[in-house]
């Protein structure tokens, strides 16, 4: 046998009284200092183990939220980019819209007019492709940031007050972004003669 090992076997071995109440009925128990210096260790290495895996955690958080921030902002700017291209382009198809309307009430070759519809058509559906949303419709709430007010209009009923009570033109819209607010008169309740 080594020296090394017959020291390891000779430690010296620690005695500890133990209590009544512990119940080994007042027997000393045996306490080993590797023992106690394995355990500290295993507490220690335990503490660490912990913070690095709350450390991990946070950081997957944080990941995670890094990525929805971004997907946000990537997602709005191509709001902003479809907004801006159909809004150059949407002068234009509304001239279209005006065109064609002249032209029906001029009472125009119909064959013409078909084939300036169908141009027409395919303009809304690619504009729509794009998030085109039209709003604008009498009842809606009337909300300045999607509204103009032409002016107002009396009202017989209440519920009827600051709601849209007509429609000069439709308003238009690409998600959030108002490429055309909608022209509207405004209803305004007036309590009848009899009431006041």
């Amino acid at each position: 046998m080594s020296d090394d090992q017959n020291q390891e076997e000779q430690a010296p071995v620690e005695s500890a009284d133990v209590g009544q109440d512990s119940g080994t009925g007042g027997v000393e128990v045996l306490v080993d200092p590797r023992i106690e210096e394995l355990e500290r260790q295993l507490n220690d290495t335990t503490a660490r183990l912990r913070a690095v895996s709350g450390a991990y955690k946070n950081a997957q958080e944080e990941m995670v939220a890094y990525k929805t921030r971004l997907e946000r902002q990537v997602a709005l700017k191509e709001e902003i980019q479809r907004g801006e291209v159909v809004s150059r382009l949407f002068e234009p198809l509304e001239n279209l819209r005006r065109t064609l309307a002249a032209m029906q009430r001029a009472e125009i070759d119909p064959t013409l007019l078909q084939g300036l519809e169908l141009v027409q058509r395919a303009f809304v559906e690619g504009f729509e492709g794009l998030g085109l949303q039209e709003f604008g419709a009498v009842g809606d709430a009337f909300n300045p940031d999607q509204h103009e007010a032409l002016t107002t209009m009396p009202v017989s009923e209440q519920r009827l007050d600051g709601r849209v009570a007509q429609v000069f033109s439709a308003g238009f819209r690409v998600g959030t972004r108002v490429i055309r607010p909608a022209r509207v008169i405004v209803g305004q309740y007036t309590a009848p003669a009899g009431e006041a």
